[in-house]
Formats: C-alpha cells, structure tokens, sequence
C-alpha cells in the first residue's frame, strides 16, 4: 500500500506523555449510558440496490437510502448537486445530509444526520427501527490501493455476527447483500472515525432520537467518537489509524491544539496516500493554530496525486488569505467554485475577503514551525 507519511518527529517525550495520557483515560473511561438491546436479527425491505455509475458511491448510496422512502430518480439527479463535476474524488457526509434537508423537494419530510462514533449496536437499533445507515468506510479492491467508499446497511444477525450490505460497487452477493463480520465490518469503517448517516422521516424522529440517545447531539457524538480513539492509541500506539480519528474528533469539538498533536502522530506513522481526497481534518487544525505552510504543504501533497478535490483550492486559499497573499487566495477559492458550485465554505471565504472581513485565527508566526515534507510515497 502506497502511504502517506511525514518525517515530523515529535519528541520522544511528547509521545510517551500522550501514551501515558491516553492509558490514563482507558483507567478512568466512563461506560456509555445502557439503552434497551435491539432484537436478535431485523432486516429493511425496500430498498433499490444501484450499482454505482464512475466514482459515485456517494449519490449511489444516499439514492439506495432515500429509495426505501419512496425517492424514484436514479444516481445522477444527487449526483449533479453533490458533485457538478464528475471526476470529483469526495463527497462528504455532510454534504450527502445536506442534500436531504436542503437541496431535494420531493421528499420533504425526509430528514439526514451524521455523525462520528458509531458502533455495530448503533447500527443494529437503527435498523430494527426501520432506519437505513449509510457508512463511511475504507476500501480496498482490486489491487487498486486504498480508498474511501459508502455502504449502505440493510440487515444483522447476531447469531452469525453479521451485516449485510448494499454495497454500490461489488454489488448483492447471493441476492440479500454482501455479508461481513461485525468485526470485519468495524475494521474498514474505524478508517473514517466510525461516521454515518441515517435518513428518518420528520414524524419519527423521536424514534431516531431514541436510538442515536446522547449521540443525538453531535458534540456527545464526537467527544465518544474521541474517547475511543484515545483508547485505541494507548493500547496500541503504533495504530496510525486511532491517532487520526482522534486528530479528527478533536477538531470536530474545535479542540485544535490536541487535534494537531494526534495528526502529527498519525502522519509520523504513515497513512494511506489518498487519505486527504476524502478527509480535511488537518487542514483545519493546522490553519487554526497558524500552521499555514503546513497547510499549503498538504495541499501540494494532495495535488500530486490529484486535481479533482475542491477542498484542496478551498485550504489552500484560506492558507494563503491568512498569509496576506489575497490575489493567490481569491484565484484559489475561484477555482473550488468552479469546480462546485455548491460550495457554500469557499463562497463564504470568497465573499469575506472581496469585503476586507477576513480575518486569520492565529497571527503569522515570526519563525515558522517544522513544515511538513513533500510527500513520500512507499510501496
């Protein structure tokens, strides 16, 4: 697997503080709250499976789900507010969840959330309520490398510890769905801090509430999604994996400081060379504590491998909005807008720095910090 790594070392002593931290934190880890076990086995019936049209598991997916309340287009008609350009590498959760709440009108009592820090027992309650759950997971097929990919979850079955999933691209299996393990399925979804989606209809949301409980609000949701993380890296240390989904929770609760810490660890260690065509949580941490030639180095490490992420311009600009260099920000944020139109962060940047409101969140520093490197890529 190529990888994506970086040679900042951060003190041996820094780390096993952070070790030590984390092991306290599994010591001291507070059991979530219990709520009512769901059935043994429950399966959703209804659902369109859709095989995926070129690199468009998303809109593939989010039209899977929104089929089982009776949405009719196909992929496409997401797929053109999602991704006006169709070579675009991401689509968020955010966005798939946006796209229900604000952009479709046909179904408008049909509602999306997502959040970090979801567990096989999550998924479980939410299908025996009747919801589906979209997936954010990891990927790797075809000998093609690493990727980011979308699942939707039809069924479980505790008896055989399973899940079956309708999957975009490999297809239904024998008919019911692709089957894997809990565990199996746990391994590949941990690689995008355990994120979903569930679409309920607004006259149910107080079931949708029960079982999401606390995780309702998204600040439980991810301050549980960074408790396990911490626990993961300090029982194993070198899981790359664990350190970056506590970088990503961290800067999902604006704890921006930590969050840079754990990225740092999760690069130092090496990840996956697509890695940040789908996730921006280093970009935003680092941009929030003045790191902006790390910013703008990412950016570059991103682009070596491809053109096709917004997001790439989007933290680019606003790396070098923060630097002064307004003309390179404004042809930066250009560039994200047109490659997608809807882009609401990239307007709202554009916008501010056409009226002379924006501002950095941290002052330049007089000595800038070890940059992050080139990247390496390592079979």
């Amino acid at each position: 697997m190529h990888t994506f790594s970086s040679p900042l070392k951060p003190s041996w002593l820094r780390r096993v503080m952070l070790i030590v931290s984390l092991i306290a934190l599994v010591t001291l880890a507070v059991p979530a709250l219990a709520q009512d076990a769901p059935p043994a086995s429950a399966r959703l019936n209804g659902l369109r499976h859709i095989y995926q049209t070129w690199n468009n598991c998303g809109a593939a997916n989010l039209t899977m789900a929104m089929s089982y309340y009776g949405w009719g287009y196909d992929q496409e008609v997401a797929a053109s507010w999602l991704k006006p350009n169709p070579e675009d590498k991401n689509v968020s959760p955010g966005q798939m969840a946006a796209y229900v709440n604000l952009a479709q009108t046909d179904l408008p009592t049909l509602k999306a959330l997502w959040r970090y820090g979801g567990d096989i027992d999550l998924i479980k309650r939410a299908i025996a309520a009747g919801f589906p759950v979209i997936a954010e997971s990891g990927y790797d097929v075809d000998d093609l490398g690493w990727m980011g990919h979308y699942e939707t979850v039809v069924a479980y079955d505790d008896a055989s510890q399973t899940l079956w999933i309708y999957d975009s691209y490999l297809g239904l299996g024998e008919g019911y769905g692709r089957t894997h393990t809990y565990q199996e399925f746990d391994s590949w979804w941990r690689h995008f801090n355990r994120a979903y989606i569930i679409l309920f209809p607004l006259d149910r949301q107080d079931d949708m509430r029960a079982v999401l409980g606390a995780a309702v609000d998204p600040t439980v949701a991810a301050q549980g999604a960074l408790s396990r993380a911490q626990q993961e890296a300090a029982v194993d240390p070198t899981d790359a994996w664990a350190w970056f989904n506590a970088g990503t929770s961290a800067t999902k609760l604006q704890r921006y400081h930590d969050a840079a810490i754990y990225f740092d660890e999760a690069f130092r260690q090496g990840l996956p060379y697509r890695l940040t065509w789908y996730m921006f949580g280093p970009y935003e941490a680092y941009f929030n504590i003045g790191r902006y030639e790390d910013v703008l180095t990412l950016a570059a490490n991103t682009e070596s491998t491809t053109e096709y992420v917004e997001d790439t311009n989007y933290w680019r600009g606003m790396a070098y909005a923060a630097l002064g260099r307004y003309d390179e920000a404004m042809a930066e944020f250009d560039a994200a807008l047109a490659f997608n139109r809807n882009f609401n962060e990239a307007q709202t940047a554009k916008d501010m720095l056409a009226a002379g409101t924006f501002s950095a969140p941290a002052p330049v520093p007089a000595a800038a910090p070890a940059a992050l490197p080139t990247q390496e890529l390592r079979g």
